[in-house]
């Protein structure tokens, strides 16, 4: 090593740290066409294999064309409408069967594959693309594809998402012009958003590590919005990609070839998946391809100007070269910055603190949704909503209504039952009932329309999800009832159905109250220590020599274990704290799961903390305090700290962390959740119950508990995969103490409690 740059950020220049006892020499100039030559056969065998898997990728979906046609040519039934609606009443999967002579047949998919019949793929595509971003993947797999398919069977799109780095731009023009003249025929298209990217900042604020939205908005809606085929339906496409396997560990999951992982009609098939860095470059230069002037530039992977992804060093590169570019991004983000009351504006942006912020809470038009249930009704509140919640209400079901002086009244058919409602408008304030409803699935599904009513703002997301081209969002949003199936994919698209409310409503408001009292533990964390004392003789511990300072230790301990529901107000075991004294001599690890369960509801911060941070979230103190400000910007810098420092504390303190995976250090500041697949199902069905007595019911759906918009459960206290879930519940069901009935066959995900239990006696029976 000769030196290192270090410390360039968006504002600053690096720093140069140069080796020790390094003498200054000549920088030797690669022999390239030496290079190429040693690489030359491995090149060769990376070449073939991916041309030929473009080409069989290609021609496999070609014929998958060519028979679909035949099916319609040779038979007057729709066999693959027959083959979903055998599926969604018998709950398997159908494949389409053809036959010799061109005769075509229904039957289950796993009975075709053992009598080994020639399935039928189930997608014909419409359109065959290369997808090109400027980057040096997206140009090499577009090269492997001029050699694979013939030019008119496929077209290159390139999106402009308002962001792109000016080389980039420039980089499309040369390949253009590169590729017409060797393949005249070959269709080059660029897509865009109808609206500019600042204006989106404006509305949904900046795109973060948490929300980013900017890729779905601005790249992925655009392109699939002009691959629309005739009806305004949306075209099934197969996309070839320059994903690499190298480029993350996210990444190197994938498999080649995926249906369904961008986008519900696409295909994503994947040459170079296997390519590594050195390999794409070495390809560029044998062909002589331009190579984006940016790689030269220093900027390491080619994308926007500014990313939330972005590294400190990109930030800097795209600073230096293309302030002009840049300069209306960092504007706004320090407009945004000093809204927020940040002293040190320039500390906090190239620290990329703005990364963990959605901003949504900064900006001036906001839209307030509060949602209550009582009696079985379901309401909700909206003040400054944006759009017609009729149009919403569609993909749910049918529906009749009666204009009022202020508003509706109607009434709502789902699944066969009939379900009132009102509307009451007042202004920009609308009030809407849902009456008779104990339907989770209805009220989610309500709930969605209500965040598309709040925040829709046209920005084509959902249009592109709709399979039927029913759903249209510009001028206005318009659904035709006439092509409407009711899949309802644009409500489940993406949480809260609308990903503009995904990106405010978290930072405007939470179904979370704030507390003045987040940071009531005395800065220390629930140590594992001070449990095996206080269990050891809970009667007169507190009278005891236990050793803790009374004016801060005792204090911490005393509201973690009144947290964690183990004592009352007046230091004496509750009826759970008698039971885990029972338990904890034999079975301190049940215990510990359930003092989790327990500050999961009753400790704000800990509920907060399994509330946000999903499995394998990287987060750290810092982390953590931005996104707890940025929700509830009304605690104080301190407040904020000692709150994180304390639930830390308890993760690395306790069984919490190591035990139960809570906490495990992936780095000198960094740690991630790990998915809990161990959890007992003693304590499950103690957290079952606990969500049943929160929620007011004693029947509910396993995905319930995996809703994004769900706070409380077991799937958020241990990040615990729906499978293992499943597994145990199903244990649980047939044990010979059965605390619970669950429903798990066909299709089924149904929960029953018994109503002569709680959480206490359900863990006692099966503690005895």
């Amino acid at each position: 090593m000769l030196f290192e740059a270090k410390g360039a950020n968006i504002y600053d220049l690096p720093t140069l740290v140069f080796a020790s006892g390094v003498e200054p020499m000549a920088l030797e100039v690669v022999d390239v066409a030496e290079m190429l030559r040693r690489n030359a056969d491995q090149m060769f065998l990376l070449e073939s294999e991916a041309i030929e898997f473009i080409r069989d990728t290609f021609v496999t979906y070609s014929k998958v064309n060519h028979a679909h046609d035949t099916v319609r040519a040779n038979q007057e039934m729709d066999f693959e409408a027959m083959a979903a609606k055998v599926e969604k009443k018998t709950k398997t999967k159908m494949a389409v069967i053809r036959e010799d002579c061109d005769s075509f047949d229904i039957m289950p998919l796993d009975v075709a594959n053992e009598e080994g019949k020639r399935v039928l793929l189930s997608t014909r595509i419409d359109r065959f693309i290369a997808s090109f971003s400027g980057g040096k993947d997206s140009q090499v797999v577009l090269d492997l594809c001029t050699r694979a398919i013939p030019p008119t069977d496929f077209e290159v799109i390139y999106s402009d998402t308002g962001y792109e780095l000016p080389p980039s731009l420039d980089l499309y023009e040369q390949v253009q012009r590169y590729y017409k003249e060797r393949f005249p025929a070959l269709k080059f298209t660029t897509t865009r958003n109808h609206e500019s990217v600042l204006n989106y900042w404006d509305k949904i604020g900046t795109p973060s590590d948490t929300h980013r939205w900017c890729c779905i908005i601005m790249k992925t809606a655009p392109l699939y919005r002009s691959l629309k085929v005739e009806g305004n339906k949306q075209a099934k496409v197969l996309a070839f990609e320059g994903v690499r396997a190298e480029e993350s560990t996210r990444r190197s999951n994938y498999d080649r070839i995926g249906k369904g992982v961008k986008h519900a009609t696409t295909i994503n098939a994947r040459p170079i998946l296997k390519w590594n860095t050195a390999e794409i470059f070495i390809y560029l230069m044998k062909y002589g391809l331009p190579i984006n002037p940016a790689y030269r530039q220093g900027i390491t992977r080619v994308g926007c100007v500014v990313c939330p992804f972005a590294s400190e060093w990109n930030e800097h590169i795209a600073n230096v070269k293309y302030h002009e570019n840049i300069a209306p991004f960092v504007q706004r983000l320090e407009e945004y910055t000093k809204r927020a009351g940040v002293k040190d504006v320039d500390v906090f942006i190239k620290e990329g603190n703005w990364k963990r912020r959605a901003s949504g809470n900064l900006l001036n038009d906001r839209t307030d949704i509060r949602f209550s249930i009582k009696n079985s009704t379901f309401s909700a509140v909206i003040e400054n909503f944006k759009s017609d919640i009729l149009t919403w209400l569609i993909p749910i079901g049918k529906f009749v209504y009666a204009r009022k002086a202020n508003g509706y009244s109607g009434s709502l058919v789902y699944k066969g039952s009939t379900f009132p409602f009102t509307i009451k408008i007042n202004a920009n304030k609308l009030h809407f009932d849902l009456y008779d409803c104990q339907d989770p699935v209805l009220i989610g599904l309500v709930r969605r329309v209500l965040y598309k009513t709040g925040y829709c703002i046209h920005c084509e997301a959902c249009e592109v999800e709709c399979p039927t081209g029913a759903l249209s969002i510009l001028p206005t949003p318009q659904i035709d009832q006439s092509k409407c199936i009711r899949c309802q994919k644009c409500l489940t698209f993406h949480d809260k159905g609308c990903i503009v409310a995904n990106s405010l409503y978290q930072t405007i408001n939470s179904k979370m109250n704030a507390q003045s009292s987040i940071d009531r533990y005395k800065n220390f964390g629930l140590r594992e220590e001070w449990v095996d004392a206080f269990f050891a003789s809970p009667e007169d511990f507190w009278d005891s020599d236990h050793g803790l300072n009374k004016n801060y230790q005792v204090p911490s301990l005393r509201n973690w274990l009144k947290d964690a529901d183990i004592i009352d107000d007046k230091l004496q075991l509750t009826e759970v704290g008698k039971l885990l004294y029972d338990i904890y001599q034999d079975n301190p690890s049940l215990v510990w799961e359930i003092i989790w369960i327990n500050l999961s509801y009753n400790s704000f911060i800990v509920k907060w903390f399994t509330a946000r941070i999903g499995t394998s979230q990287p987060f750290s103190s810092k982390i953590l305090e931005e996104m707890l400000q940025t929700e509830f910007p009304v605690y104080k810098d301190k407040t904020v700290h000692n709150a994180v420092y304390q639930l830390l504390r308890t993760l690395r303190e306790s069984p919490v962390g190591s035990e139960l995976e809570q906490y495990e250090e992936t780095d000198k500041d960094k740690a991630v959740r790990r998915s809990f697949s161990d959890l007992s199902p003693e304590a499950i069905a103690y957290s079952l119950y606990r969500y049943g007595k929160e929620k007011e019911i004693a029947f509910f759906r396993v995905s319930e508990l995996y809703n994004p918009d769900e706070e409380n459960g077991v799937a958020n206290e241990f990040v615990l995969p729906k499978a293992d879930l499943i597994k145990k519940l199903r244990s649980l069901s047939s044990d010979k103490n059965r605390v619970l009935i669950a429903e798990l066959n066909m299709g089924l995900d149904h929960i029953t409690l018994r109503e002569d239990l709680d959480a206490v006696k359900a863990l006692r029976i099966l503690t005895e």
